[in-house]
């Protein structure tokens, strides 16, 4: 794929025939029907944070509960396109580039926050803003547990955690939508099908773009593979089949109409940069003196358009740096005999602590408020309000289109 490392932004972002501003705006109201019957059927106020919500929807369907049994068969079923030899694949490919693909993902977990929409669900659980390390964690060992293989075998580990996810989500659109004013205050369905396949994308299509700019030489076989696993992964979690791409041309193509309908940098996109440098840095352990290289990696993998602020002058050296030792590490896994094997096995060693907490750990809501919690509100309100004028100038502009064409 040729033009994987270009970078998409609001200027340059467009919709397509396959994915037009109609599909988006019907499946940005929609959630997952099958998760949120099956969440109803478990009469939860809360998500059981010792990740007994699964068990015990497994319970109901074995006591004929019939959206409990709903969700099991959707999650058994095998689709069509399915071929497990390029799971396998995909799965050896992230591991064999382990470190990478946390400096990656970490980009992308924050650089997708320019999805307004997606930025104030998980504002309205506090967790990004008190929490960043959980939620990395968290994304961790979803990670881990998806990537050991066999993981994403029916039983298996990873299959396991991606339907403890699914009902996650399923949780926080039953919990938001009770939660007081939300609805009132918010456009669309939180976790919608829009903010799902971004997420996705997230993890597939930009985390690629960003290995590619890093200066990893991935072959068509490595980004096909890379692709068939998380797509697979998208189908575990409930995404629409419409939105499931049948390869990474078509998701770069969904991935700008995704910018085009419901990015935002204008809303508080150097804002967020700012506070997105010192969370990493702070994450890292090198809060202050790092600050000007995470904004550098920002920057490089996303572009300043993407953040709506000027450009830099200069690339910071460090980038090269990273760029020359990528590609060297890339270039030696190809063709030296034995060691793609070694940097697998050194990924499963990494992702080990990580495995463990998949096991344990319920994926569920926990609510985490600080002493901010009133400035908190106010920026959260006034992004909210932000997302809806922006939707209802689009309608206003349709109607008035719409007007015009008319005989």
């Amino acid at each position: 794929m040729t033009n994987l490392g270009e970078l998409i932004h609001r200027q340059n972002a467009t919709y397509s025939r396959r994915y037009n501003k109609a599909l988006l705006d019907e499946l940005v109201h929609v959630g997952d029907p099958i998760a949120d019957a099956a969440t109803a059927a478990l009469h939860e106020k809360a998500y059981n944070a010792d990740g007994g919500q699964l068990q015990q929807l497994q319970r109901l369907a074995d006591a004929g509960n019939e959206p409990a049994q709903a969700f099991f068969a959707d999650a058994a079923r095998t689709p069509d396109w399915l071929e497990r030899p390029l799971l396998e694949r995909g799965q050896k490919l992230a591991l064999a580039y382990t470190r990478h693909y946390g400096l990656s993902l970490t980009h992308s977990l924050f650089s997708g926050a320019l999805f307004a929409r997606a930025t104030l669900v998980i504002g309205s659980t506090g967790r990004i803003g008190s929490n960043p390390q959980r939620r990395i964690q968290e994304t961790g060992s979803f990670i881990a547990a998806i990537l050991k293989p066999g993981g994403l075998e029916p039983g298996a580990l990873g299959h396991e955690t991606a339907l403890r996810v699914r009902l996650l989500h399923g949780s926080i659109r039953a919990w938001l939508g009770r939660s007081p004013g939300f609805n009132e205050a918010y456009y669309g369905t939180p976790l919608d099908q829009t903010m799902l396949v971004m997420t996705l994308g997230l993890f597939d299509y930009l985390n690629l773009r960003s290995l590619v700019r890093l200066g990893l030489p991935l072959t068509d076989d490595d980004l096909r593979a890379h692709h068939h696993m998380w797509r697979y992964v998208g189908h575990l979690l409930g995404i629409d089949e419409r939105m499931l791409t049948e390869n990474l041309e078509q998701e770069r193509e969904l991935w700008s109409a995704l910018v085009a309908h419901q990015a935002f940098p204008e809303l508080f996109g150097d804002n967020f940069l700012r506070q997105a440098t010192g969370m990493i840095g702070e994450l890292v352990g090198a809060r202050g003196w790092a600050d000007g290289a995470v904004r550098s990696f920002l920057l490089f993998l996303s572009g300043a358009e993407w953040f709506g602020v000027p450009k830099s002058r200069q690339r910071d050296p460090l980038i090269d740096l990273t760029w020359l030792l990528s590609r060297g590490v890339g270039t030696a896994r190809d063709w030296i005999p034995g060691l793609a094997t070694l940097m697998e096995q050194e990924g499963l060693a990494l992702f080990a602590q990580s495995e463990r907490t998949a096991r344990s750990h319920g994926f569920g809501v926990r609510i985490e408020r600080d002493a901010a919690d009133d400035d908190h509100e106010v920026t959260w309100q006034a992004m909210a309000a932000g997302v809806r004028a922006r939707f209802a100038l689009r309608q206003r502009a349709a109607e008035q289109r719409a007007v015009a064409a008319a005989p």
